[in-house]
């Protein structure tokens, strides 16, 4: 079981998206399991912190172009297997193109991180300049069905959305959901998501295909309900 990918199917791949019920999702992850040999991976928890411009593109490419957009953001693993002992997060730059994913992943230990923000890497290049700032942080918990780099699912349930601080985005502390308090708003559903390498799936995952969202995303949804964003810009406070 490959529990934290870092090949292929992370880097480039195509994917398509569900978005089910609490009874959906454990009928579907019962015959992913019967389908890797009767294996349920254990869950991960994951904060994720997105990051934007003055003026909000990111979010407003997000809302009107979902598959056509760009994101800014960093991961926390907890279990975090490949730490050793430092704290640290992986900073991502993920371009979506009309169902093609891309991503290019650094991982970088907090005390670091604000100064990779402002252009100390050149690992990242699309993020230098010093300008982004944090907006939406977002907790869920995940669990990982693997069995080689051709294909992944990730199910992600009880997805919290939160309202997140440059002290905390960028502080030297994990950012666990505890640091982060009760969610703003809180999502129900069990948002999964099918990653391959346009490599033929098993017929019955492929069918899936035909009930996909492939314009959800957390980040999306977490600026609409935290920060009242709409397709067509801001409609609240």
């Amino acid at each position: 079981m490959l529990q934290f990918a870092e090949g292929e199917v992370t880097k480039l791949r195509r994917e398509f998206k569900l978005v089910l019920s609490a009874d959906e999702a454990l009928v579907l992850c019962a015959r992913l399991s019967i389908a890797l040999g009767g294996c349920l991976p254990p869950p991960t928890r994951i904060t994720s912190v997105y990051f934007d411009k003055p003026g909000y593109p990111l979010t407003r490419r997000s809302l009107s172009t979902p598959n056509d957009c760009l994101k800014v953001r960093t991961k926390e693993y907890s279990p975090d297997l490949g730490a050793g002992g430092v704290q640290r997060v992986v900073l991502e730059v993920k371009r979506e193109r009309n169902g093609v994913t891309q991503k290019r992943r650094v991982w970088v230990p907090r005390t670091e991180l604000g100064q990779v923000l402002k252009g100390g890497t050149r690992l990242l290049p699309l993020i230098a300049g010093g300008s982004l700032v944090p907006t939406l942080a977002v907790t869920y918990k995940r669990h990982v069905y693997q069995s080689s780099q051709a294909w992944r699912v990730t199910v992600d349930r009880d997805i919290g959305f939160h309202a997140v601080t440059a002290e905390l985005a960028l502080g030297p502390t994990t950012l666990s959901a505890e640091r982060l308090g009760e969610p703003l708003a809180y999502d129900g559903r069990v948002v999964v998501e099918v990653k391959h390498l346009g490599e033929e799936l098993p017929e019955w995952l492929a069918a899936l295909q035909c009930g996909s969202r492939p314009a959800y995303s957390k980040f999306a949804e977490g600026m609409a309900r935290v920060h009242a964003f709409a397709a067509d810009g801001i409609v609240g406070g």
